[in-house]
C-alpha cells in the first residue's frame, strides 16, 4: 500500500505530470489516503488550491484509491511515531505524524513530499518513498 500526503494527492488531483509519472512507479500497488488528507484535499477545493469541487474530488479519490480512517489506533501510533522522530532529532508536524501513522497502521510506506521524512533518521522508523515535484 502508498499512503499518498496531500501535497501528491493535490498534484494528482490536478494532473501534475510529476505526480503521473510518480504514481505510475507504483501502479500495481493500492493506493491510499488517510481520510485528514481527503479532507485537506476538500479544503483545496473550497479555497480555490485545487480544481473542481469537494464532490468531483471524493468521486475521483475513491474510483481509484482507498480512504482509510484516522482512528485511535492510528493517533496511538502517531503519537509512538512522533515520539520517535523527537528521539532522533527531527519531529514532524502533527498532522504530518498522523498521515505518516496511517502508514504505518495500514503496513504501508509513506509517500511524501515534505523532506524532512526522506532524511535517514526518520526512515529507520518509517516506510518513506520520495515525492519530489520538482
Amino acid at each position: 500500500m502508498l499512503v499518498l500526503d496531500n501535497t501528491l494527492l493535490s498534484d494528482y488531483l490536478d494532473g501534475r505530470e510529476s505526480a503521473r509519472a510518480f504514481l505510475e512507479q507504483y501502479e500495481r500497488d493500492v493506493w491510499a489516503v488517510p481520510s485528514i488528507v481527503l479532507y485537506e484535499a476538500y479544503m483545496g477545493s473550497i479555497h480555490g488550491y485545487i480544481d473542481g469541487s469537494p464532490e468531483t474530488i471524493k468521486q475521483a479519490v475513491t474510483a481509484s484509491m482507498d480512504v482509510v480512517e484516522v482512528t485511535e489506533q492510528t493517533a496511538d501510533e502517531a503519537a509512538s511515531l512522533q515520539d520517535e522522530l523527537m528521539s532522533r532529532g527531527v519531529p514532524a508536524d502533527h498532522p504530518d505524524a498522523l498521515i505518516a501513522a496511517s502508514a504505518r497502521v495500514h503496513g504501508g510506506a509513506f509517500a511524501t513530499a515534505e523532506k524532512h521524512f526522506w532524511k535517514d533518521e526518520v526512515r529507520s522508523v518509517l516506510s518513506v518513498v520520495k515525492y519530489d515535484p520538482d
